[in-house]
């Protein structure tokens, strides 16, 4: 049974060592995520128009050693844990410059606000807003929350 988990412990975190080494290798316009031509691009070692299953695995291998910084073989919590930060600080900063349009190093509420974000909180307060009297009650909020809940395969 403990070797069964060490199994899927394994799989699993090379899963997502192996998705999550794309996303931080791989930046799209302004830091987003990544478009499928530079993912592609990535993957294409040898730049024949062809991603090979020796080309993938190099990748992933590539990926994987990456994470392991003791150079073990292996990944310990501490460097998933490690791993898991790395990319979360990298999106973080991704996303701040993206926000931050006079490049002052600050964020203000007005660039907040016209990020990609600025736009779905004003419609989600619209949808949640039922009758539409510009507040949103609690049952009001209740069903959003619910309806959100489903859309996300979650009851």
């Amino acid at each position: 049974m403990r070797k069964n988990k060490l199994i899927l412990s394994s799989t699993l975190a090379g899963l997502l060592v192996a998705s999550a080494g794309v996303a931080v290798a791989a930046k799209g316009p302004a830091g987003g995520p990544p478009s499928p031509d530079h993912m592609f691009e990535m993957l294409d070692l040898n730049k024949d128009g062809e991603i090979t299953r020796e080309e993938a695995e190099s990748a992933r291998e590539a990926r994987f050693q990456a994470a392991d910084t003791n150079g073990d073989g292996l990944l310990s919590r501490d460097e998933m844990t490690a791993a898991r930060e790395a990319r979360s600080a990298e999106r973080q900063e991704r996303r701040f410059v993206k926000l931050d349009t006079n490049e002052d190093g600050f964020l203000s509420p007005e660039e907040i606000a016209a990020g990609p974000h600025g736009e779905r909180r004003e419609g989600m307060f619209d949808r949640a807003d039922e009758n539409g009297d510009g507040k949103i009650t609690r049952e009001e909020a209740e069903a959003m929350h619910q309806k959100m809940q489903e859309r996300h395969g979650r009851h």
